[in-house]
């Protein structure tokens, strides 16, 4: 959840919708993130390749996809974490840079969205409050 969590706080909530997101607030998601990359790191990567073995896996997939979210907003994950990075290129070049950039070409591109409508910001209003 802190991937997506970061997204919206320093993309989405201030850039798309127009609302506020208080320092504390990003600064608390920010930190529960690098907890979450740390982990990914200690527990899941350890001396491994891939997550779950020395073969890529679903679940490399859905973590990568998963990480892409701050990257899309602006996160750079991966500069301090040379492990995380590596492993992110292997699951790059195990599916192809091609699909990997195709697969994430939308998420990547939300920056570029217009400050939302207000009828847009009415109907999004309830999310509003799930990532603050």
């Amino acid at each position: 959840m802190s991937c997506t969590r970061a997204m919206w706080q320093k993309m989405m909530l201030p850039v798309f919708l127009g609302q506020r997101v208080p320092p504390e607030t990003l600064a608390n998601t920010l930190a529960e993130l690098d907890r979450c990359l740390q982990l990914l790191e200690d527990k899941f990567l350890k001396d491994q390749e891939f997550l779950a073995g020395p073969h890529i896996s679903v679940a490399d997939l859905v973590a990568v996809t998963e990480l892409m979210h701050p990257v899309s907003a602006g996160c750079d994950i991966f500069k301090s974490r040379p492990k995380l990075a590596a492993w992110r290129w292997r699951v790059e070049a195990a599916v192809g840079e091609g699909l990997f950039r195709e697969a994430h070409a939308v998420i990547m591109k939300a920056k570029d969205l217009p400050p939302a409508d207000a009828a847009v910001k009415e109907r999004l209003k309830p999310l509003v409050q799930l990532f603050l």
